[in-house]
């Protein structure tokens, strides 16, 4: 009897390193994401995940703006290599449209033409250091381009838009000239701060029923997909 309350015990132990090591390594991404400005924390997060329609309300969003939804989608130009990641938020005052980009180092920014990437690599030391370009589609263009995508899926409804590219806060982030007015380019720790401003300024736009068709509208193909998957 010793020897199997011996194995069930080892067994519990390795299982619960596994969950722990696990939910360190996904609370470490969940910092580094985007989700951190979304969501009310990790455990809402990791309740939400891997299901479209709990991933598409948040309670932080709840509290702050009422009515809303979520949802994320990835597009993929003619021209382009790998898919692009964006989150649409749908709220009363209209649909902000998250061009989510993960780049770290010193960013430069330009309203066309491509935008630059240095990345310094380090071998063990300040003096072993390499340097490192590299030149990033312009995620303005992007925004365009699938903002028009959805203009054309959403055209039977009179809704504000606004995209926004949301890069990492350790990033560093500057302008090669005059900034982007149109499209912000922002850190991530700053997408609350200006959805809530956007929010209080405008007049609503959309119902709460409007929201919801909108969504479906948006997202019940991939709802079906990750049901029959």
């Amino acid at each position: 009897m010793s020897v199997w309350s011996d194995v069930i015990a080892g067994f519990a132990l390795i299982a619960g390193t596994y969950w722990l090591i696990k939910t360190v390594h996904d609370w470490l991404r969940f910092r580094r994401s985007v989700q951190k400005e979304i969501y009310s924390g990790f455990f809402e997060y990791a309740f939400r995940r891997k299901n479209l329609m709990r991933l598409s309300e948040s309670f932080y969003f709840k509290n702050s703006f009422g009515k809303h939804r979520i949802f994320y989608q990835l597009a993929q130009a003619e021209n382009q290599k790998a898919p692009q990641a964006y989150v649409l938020i749908l709220l009363t005052s209209g649909l902000y449209i998250l061009n989510i980009k993960n780049q770290g180092g010193k960013i430069t920014a330009r309203k066309t033409g491509d935008f630059k990437q240095h990345y310094t690599e380090k071998h063990g030391g300040k003096e072993l250091q390499t340097e490192h370009l590299y030149l990033l589609k312009n995620p303005l263009e992007e925004s365009r381009f699938f903002e028009e995508r959805i203009r054309k899926r959403l055209k039977n409804f009179r809704i504000p838009y606004q995209s926004i590219v949301v890069f990492p806060d350790h990033c560093q982030l500057s302008w090669d000239g005059e900034a982007e007015k149109e499209i912000p380019v922002i850190k991530r720790g700053q997408l609350f701060g200006l959805l809530e401003a956007d929010f209080t300024e405008a007049l609503d736009s959309l119902t709460e029923s409007q929201i919801d068709e909108i969504f479906h509208i948006l997202a019940d193909e991939s709802i079906a997909l990750e049901k029959n998957g």
